[in-house]
């Protein structure tokens, strides 16, 4: 074992080319942020280091492209580029960038409850950003809340652009959809992940309008808490347990703070048509002319109405907000303006499909176990196990062309074509941390791989999507082995951190 630093393990005071590194500030699949301060120079300004995970990652060539077409005060300014070379002599691309004095957009809002009017003000202040990158043939591929940072008075920064492209690039990957994260995706995307799953070198190529669909749903998710339900549910045709999602409610309908003229410029921005979104410049002009004309009920805090977000995959029911029995505190507070929220009850159909699904996963985990047993008997063709649990060849992570960094919750997918029947379902994130129940490292059963402390089976023929009891990590499906002597359990982990 050896102590020499990677990139993921830099310490304070470590150099990378003329930077200092002075803490670590967050990372994912593809690189590492640490901020930093130019060496020899205490008294300089902050910047944000990027550091690849993998060497010569092409993503990273992407990003200082990206950053260099993309001149904009809401784009992270790019202050330099270069290589580190580790003590064993392994060299890595790094990028250098301004550092922002901000928080993710979610993190943002709990802590400042903002109001239409400061809502309508950010979404503009991202679309101007988007508007310069369309404008230069780039595309951003990954807007959401992670990716959006804000400064205390309000600024706001498009960040992370290791997702993206450009008119005329060359494609990194041949997979079936490019990077993103799923809850992010318009209508239009999912129907062709659908339609050409199987379709050996087919690809979606998105456009401007898959970033405006994605702002849409940042802003859908702040002002109410929740994601939109998707714009089609293809697998639902393979379910006949499944009903079809619910038709989106305007964010306006789930909470009354929201104005009509956002609620109604949100929902231009989710429309299943894609030419209806417009452009980025026209989403930044109907944002400001609201936030200047709008009345003072956009100077309500929205927060008063917003359920605490909930992961995408979840089904919440309706709340709604009452006020709550007054107390006798410290400071006397009218009743009136303590609320508390009272949830409805759910209908007896919709309880009655939750029963069936319930069932259906109970299912899964029992053939999920048979299979583990099954497995312990003798080799089987279609399973690839790696006992090794190493990461991955370097050169064949190149070709993965999933999001970069930039924030420490990455929740990107890519998704390949798919031979097995079950990938029409969407996969679930890998955990943190080990599900209760499940096998925990070290592995040592036939086939077992170890991934974030937990044993886990890779699938050889099932590729992402990977269906709604199976989890993906890095591209590949896995399903959890659970501990003979515990029973397994069939809650899901939460969505990782947003956003």
């Amino acid at each position: 074992m050896t102590d020499a630093p990677t990139p993921d393990s830099l310490r304070p005071g470590s150099l990378v080319g003329p930077w200092r590194v002075e803490t670590y500030a967050g990372g994912g699949t593809y690189g590492v942020v640490y901020r930093a301060r130019r060496a020899g120079h205490p008294g300089s300004v902050p910047v944000a280091l990027k550091v690849a995970r993998f060497p010569h990652d092409p993503r990273f060539f992407r990003e200082v492209e990206l950053l260099m077409r993309s001149r904009h005060p809401g784009i992270p300014e790019l202050l330099d580029r270069g290589w580190w070379l580790s003590s064993e002599g392994i060299t890595y691309p790094y990028l250098v960038m301004e550092w922002i004095h901000g928080a993710p957009l979610y993190e943002w809002a709990r802590v400042h409850k903002p109001s239409s009017r400061k809502v309508l003000q950010v979404l503009a202040q991202v679309a101007w950003g988007l508007e310069v990158v369309h404008q230069t043939g780039g595309l951003h591929r990954d807007v959401k809340g992670d990716n959006i940072l804000v400064e205390p008075e309000g600024r706001a920064f498009l960040t992370d652009f290791g997702s993206g492209t450009w008119a005329g690039a060359s494609p990194l990957t041949e997979s079936l959809m490019p990077p993103g994260t799923r809850e992010y995706r318009g209508p239009e995307a999912l129907r062709y992940q659908w339609h050409h799953l199987r379709q050996r070198g087919a690809h979606y190529a998105a456009r401007s309008y898959d970033d405006l669909y994605a702002l849409g749903v940042t802003a859908y998710r702040l002002v109410t808490g929740r994601y939109p339900p998707p714009g089609t549910d293809p697998e639902a045709k393979m379910d006949p347990i499944r009903s079809p999602p619910p038709p989106r409610e305007p964010s306006r309908a789930l909470n009354p703070r929201v104005i009509p003229e956002l609620s109604e410029l949100i929902e231009r921005m989710l429309s299943a048509e894609p030419e209806t979104r417009g452009l980025a410049r026209e989403i930044a002009e109907a944002a400001e002319a609201v936030a200047e004309h709008a009345g003072p009920e956009a100077d309500v805090p929205l927060e008063d109405s917003v359920p605490a977000p909930a992961s995408s995959g979840a089904r919440l029911v309706s709340v709604r907000w009452e006020p709550m029995v007054q107390k006798v505190v410290s400071e006397q507070v009218p009743a009136e303006e303590i609320r508390v929220p009272v949830i409805e009850p759910t209908k007896p159909h919709v309880e009655t499909r939750l029963q069936l699904r319930g069932l259906v996963s109970v299912a899964m985990v029992l053939l999920t176990m048979a299979c583990i047993l099954w497995m312990g008997h003798g080799s089987h063709p279609r399973i690839i196990v790696d006992a090794s649990g190493e990461v991955p060849d370097i050169e064949a992570l190149k070709d993965d062309d999933a999001a970069s960094l930039a924030d420490a919750s990455v929740t990107t997918r890519v998704t390949s074509q798919s031979t097995a029947v079950a990938s029409a379902s969407i996969s679930l994130d890998m955990p943190t941390d080990p599900l209760p129940g499940q096998l925990r490292a070290p592995c040592r059963r036939r086939g077992a791989v170890e991934i974030n402390g937990g044993c886990w089976i890779r699938w050889a023929d099932l590729s992402p999507p990977c269906g709604e009891d199976a989890y993906e990590w890095k591209g590949i499906c896995y399903w959890p082995i659970y501990d003979r002597t515990r029973p397994p359990t069939t809650k899901k982990p939460h969505e990782p951190k947003d956003q």
